[in-house]
């Protein structure tokens, strides 16, 4: 079996670092949240944290909970609602699809 190594003291004076600096935060409030966001979203809030002046993500996220968490009822209904950009698909398009989804019931109709 190999032998359990003790921590450099370099190693130890990071751990003793990380520790306060974690015992800090916990006394200030402070907790790690990660928010994973799709990639397609980047550079929409890219363009809109440099049009605003604001140059941190952390930022943008914790000014949009604080208005989020301080808003009616209401006004977060609205603010949580999806929105979607409205597609009209072209009538031709719209033809291929109606035509496409015959097909598909025709051949689970002959399955059947």
């Amino acid at each position: 079996m190999a032998e359990e190594q003790e921590p450099t003291a370099e190693a130890l004076k990071q751990r003793r670092k990380r520790e306060k600096a974690a015992a800090k935060d916990a006394a200030l409030g402070i907790e790690k949240f990660t928010v994973e966001v799709a990639g397609v979203f980047k550079p929409d809030l890219k363009k809109v944290m440099k049009d605003h002046g604001i140059n941190n993500q952390q930022d943008i996220h914790q000014r949009l909970l604080m208005n989020l968490i301080a808003a009616g009822f209401d006004t977060q209904a609205k603010m949580l609602r999806c929105v979607t950009t409205p597609y009209a698909p072209s009538k031709k398009m719209s033809r291929r699809l109606y035509e496409e989804i015959e097909r598909l019931e025709s051949l689970t109709n002959d399955e059947e």
